[in-house]
């Protein structure tokens, strides 16, 4: 739980927390959220619910993980205003993402 908290916090490097968490692990989650809730066929309610909420809940806490490691970026002005950027628009898509939860939760 230790980075998990770190994480949380802004205090991975930024470069951590944008590379690894955002892009490989937010691409991990994406591709499990793609196979087994969007597209699959056979995938029970409940199970394509629990992927969409994993996916809600991980892209709320990366927005602001990133967003708080981007306040303590120490080096070059113009990565930590590229990832408050990036925050920025994944922001959106989470609002966007949960509209789309409330919209399937109601219309099934």
């Amino acid at each position: 739980m230790g980075t998990l908290a770190k994480l949380w916090r802004g205090e991975l490097p930024l470069y951590i927390t944008f590379w690894f968490f955002g892009m490989i692990i937010g691409t991990v989650v994406s591709v499990f959220v793609n196979k087994y809730a969007l597209e699959a066929h056979n995938t029970t309610d409940t199970m394509r619910v629990g992927w969409l909420l994993t996916a809600l809940v991980y892209t709320g806490f990366m927005c602001v993980a990133l967003w708080r490691s981007a306040d303590k970026y120490k080096g070059a002005p113009v990565w930590s205003i590229g990832a408050r950027f990036y925050s920025a628009i994944l922001f959106m898509s989470f609002i966007s993402f949960t509209v789309d939860i409330i919209k399937y939760a109601y219309n099934g």
